[in-house]
Formats: C-alpha cells, structure tokens, sequence
C-alpha cells in the first residue's frame, strides 16, 4: 500500500483521490484555500448562498455523473428552468438538466472526500518537491515539511502547477509543457435584488462581443428569495475581466450593473448587497496532451483542467487518469 499526495481537492484532485483510496492506497489531499470544490465554489451571504464559480454542473452520463447519482440526493436540484442566450429568447439546453446543490455546489466536493473516507489538509499552499530516499518530499511556502510520499498526483492550474512541478527533477519536463499554457480570469459580481417577477429562465449566456458572459438566478437552485430579495451571479466576459482585473471594486461595478440592468430590470441599479469574486485562473487558453505530461511508469502525474478543454465531466476524468497511471506505475515496479 502506497501514501500518495494529491496536491489541490478541485475536481481532478478529487477524482484521482477517491479512485486511489478505492485501490486501497493512503491517501492526503493538500488544499491551498480554506475550502474543497476549487472553481466548484459556494459562499454564504447573510441568510442565502451563492456559487460564484461554476453556476451549476452540465453532466453527461461520465464518471462525475454516476458520483453525483450516487451520493445523497436530498440537497440535489435538478435545475428545471431553461438557459437563453442573449438577444436570442429562451431556449433549453440540450442533453440532461444541469444540477446545483441548495446548499451551494461545494457540497458534491464535500460528499466525494467524505464519501472516500478523506479529510483534507486546508490551507497548505505545497511549494517544494524534492527527491527522498524512497519517495518524494513535500514542503510548504512557510518551509515546514510535510511529508514524503510514493507517489504525487498535482492538480493546481497551469501556472501553479509548472512552478511546483520545476522543483523536482522529475517535474521539469511536465513543468515545460505547461509553463507557457495562459488562463483567461473572470470578475464574478454577485447582487442581491429585488424582483418583481422572477425570470422564466435559469441564466442568460452572453455572446463572444458581449460585456458579460453568463447572468443566472440563483433561486433556480431550489433557495428561497430572503425578505423578497434575490440572489443573482453574473460573470464577466474573459475580455472585460483581464481589462478590469486589477482595478478597485467600484470600478468593476461602474461597468457591470449596467449591463445586469439590461438583463433583469432596473432592479441591478441599488442592489440590497454586492459583492465581487475575482478568479485569476478561470479558464486555460489552451490545453497540453495528458500523455506527454505523464510519461508510463512516472510516479509524479498531473492533471485538471489544462489537460482538456471538454467541461467539468472531462477534468474529473483527467484525476482518475491519473491515478491508474500511478496504479499501473506501482504494479509494474
């Protein structure tokens, strides 16, 4: 039996963790943040709670679907309300209804750790990688050590990922291969708004010319409005969001309520609250082939969201990948 480090408890980490457990290896999950889920993310906001990362799940019959199916369902929302694209009425998506979880998405990543009998170590930002007599020794930013494992899955975005990945010798290949991979950020603006009538629709997408990428309700997911106020989530556009990243908040709004207005009324004008979420990495700009990542028999193996541009399905897939590459790595050894 093996001790493998999973480095990040995002949907790929998650996905390579729950399939090495079930192999009966030991296994620690670090997580840089003070939560699990990754861009899978949920926060309260007074009484109601918000996701401002993904707006919900878009499943299609892959390994993440069956654990969905498969965990607990009393907080699982099939999402009945269509999505419309911009200027382009309301229209259903195609395929299966997206899910959310009424007490927010960080939910589904709480059961899958749970589920796999794992307690992650929260904020841990893993710095340092180097060679140990028989394994691979992990250090924090701080410079503390944090152990030596068998075998480490890195699941972190692109960036964070080459930078880890260089201090071992056996990363620098991978480290390369991802060092020039680019992510597009995204400026989240969350508002609390009064609605005289809800919308007949879930979200509103935007076009690839427009300010705002996605506009959506949360009350769609099965939460009540508090005192008539509802909660709504609107992503910028990967264009406005690089231009405005680093601006001041009221900036960020000076730009953005107008266009929510346009979409939801003349509510978004005063909103009861607003809050903005900035995410650095978002979405690649580019993906890096998993097998040249992750040569066979390599004991360091790497996924997420730089190795496939497919959706949420397909990153959780990557982690399992990942972790049946270290299985096939230990059986042959």
């Amino acid at each position: 039996m093996a001790h493998i480090a999973v480095i990040g408890a995002g949907l790929s980490g998650m996905g390579a963790a729950r399939r090495l457990v079930r192999a009966d290896h030991t296994v620690t999950v670090f997580e840089k943040s003070r939560g699990v889920g990754g861009r899978m993310a949920s926060r309260r906001v007074g009484d109601t709670v918000i996701d401002h990362g993904l707006p919900a799940l878009w499943l299609d019959g892959g390994a993440l679907s069956e654990r969905v199916r498969s965990l607990p369902s009393q907080a699982l929302v099939e999402i009945s309300l269509p999505v419309g694209g911009r200027g382009e009425g309301v229209t259903c998506d195609s395929g299966a209804p997206p899910v959310a979880y009424r007490p927010g998405l960080t939910t589904l990543a709480k059961m899958i750790l749970s589920d796999a009998g794992i307690s992650p170590v929260l904020s841990a930002r893993i710095a340092i990688m180097r060679p140990a007599s028989g394994g691979i020794e992990l250090g924090d930013e701080q410079g503390n050590g944090r152990g030596v494992f068998d075998a480490v899955v890195v699941s972190a975005p692109a960036p964070q990922a080459a930078e880890l990945l260089a201090t071992h010798p056996d990363g620098q290949a991978a480290a390369t291969l991802l060092g020039d991979v680019s992510y597009a950020p995204a400026l989240v603006v969350a508002l609390g708004v009064d609605l005289p009538a809800r919308p007949p629709w879930f979200g509103v997408r935007g076009g690839p010319d427009d300010a705002l990428s996605w506009v959506g309700v949360e009350t769609a997911k099965g939460r009540e409005a508090v005192d008539g106020i509802v909660p709504v989530v609107a992503h910028l556009s990967p264009r406005i969001s690089r231009d405005l990243y680093d601006v001041s908040e009221d900036t960020v709004l000076e730009v953005a309520l107008p266009e929510i207005e346009e979409i939801i009324g003349e509510s978004a004008r005063e909103p009861e609250w607003v809050q903005v979420k900035r995410w650095r990495f978002a979405r690649p700009e580019g993906t890096r082939d998993f097998a040249a990542l992750n040569p066979p028999g390599s004991r360091l193996m790497v996924c997420g969201d730089a190795t496939t541009a497919d959706g949420a399905e397909a990153v959780y897939a990557s982690g399992i990948a990942a972790a049946n590459g270290l299985l096939a790595a230990f059986a042959g050894s």
